[in-house]
């Protein structure tokens, strides 16, 4: 498909949101869900993995990696349109994932926390951290997963720069405990939206070397928005001073990483060589 007509492509319903979409308006009563359920043919729900919330056989409590990714495959990003009028439910994964509102707005709630999301706004969900999205109208959200290993593989020269959201990855990573969420507010900025939709249009094409542009380009969009959004990022305040001691150890592990030692961190936070051992030992297991 040429790149131009994936814009008005992207607003058509695709089978699986008419399914859902007929999924939502037959559970506002009673007798239609009934009807609905007892017309689905669970062989063609199952193999095209749609979620129905009264079966819960089709709900999986944790998307691991298999679940998107061919493992033995090291191109190990997804970029995909979410599925509008799908179930909402809570659910945690073994990968980073991506929200990014294209056109429209979207509710979230994670670990607990409503989210209100609108056109540009992009959120970034670490492993294993329960949440879920409502999507009931036309919005075009677009989703990105990223296995952990992608991050040490291909981001790695972004990950050892010192910024909110390479600190934010790498908490993540190495930290038992850290930020359950990062949100930035891009707003209308059309080169994270092009970047967006190209990303979508090398998945959908698959042409020569599409995993290397999706990286290249995401790489770009993460410079991006620290450069021009990293002052106004949106994150959960740590709950403890246990919290903001281990934050501040990872990044200074990042930042001084050639030539970091346990005394050389000691020494930096006024801690014995013992309470700094046992601090990162503590988030990072």
């Amino acid at each position: 498909m040429e790149y131009e007509a994936l814009k008005m492509h992207i607003y058509e319903m695709n089978e699986d949101e008419l399914f859902y979409r007929r999924y939502y308006y037959a559970r506002q009563q009673q007798y239609s869900l009934e009807k609905f359920l007892s017309e689905l043919d669970m062989r063609d729900v199952l193999s095209r993995n749609l979620l129905i919330l009264e079966r819960p056989e089709t709900l999986p409590p944790t998307f691991e990696d298999s679940f998107f990714f061919d493992l033995s495959n090291n191109d190990s990003i997804t970029v995909q349109k979410h599925n509008r009028y799908s179930p909402a439910f809570f659910h945690a994964h073994t990968f980073f994932e991506l929200v990014y509102i294209y056109d429209g707005k979207c509710r979230q709630t994670v670990s607990g926390t409503d989210i209100e999301m609108h056109t540009g706004d992009i959120c970034i969900v670490p492993p294993n951290i329960n949440h879920t999205i409502y999507c009931f109208d036309d919005s075009i959200i677009f989703n990105v997963m990223i296995r952990k290993d992608t991050l040490h593989s291909i981001f790695q020269n972004f990950l050892n720069t010192q910024n909110a959201l390479s600190s934010f990855f790498l908490n993540n990573i190495y930290a038992q405990h850290a930020n359950d969420y990062i949100m930035f507010h891009t707003g209308y900025d059309t080169a994270i939206k092009d970047a967006f939709l190209r990303m979508y249009w090398e998945v959908q094409n698959k042409e020569r070397y599409y995993f290397q542009a999706i990286s290249s380009t995401l790489i770009l969009v993460f410079y991006l928005l620290i450069r021009g959004y990293e002052n106004s990022i949106q994150m959960p305040k740590f709950g403890h001073k246990l919290d903001v001691q281990r934050y501040a150890i990872i990044q200074y592990m990042q930042e001084n990483y050639q030539d970091i030692s346990l005394q050389s961190i000691a020494d930096r936070f006024h801690y014995t060589p013992e309470y700094a051992s046992k601090i990162i030992k503590k988030a990072t297991n």
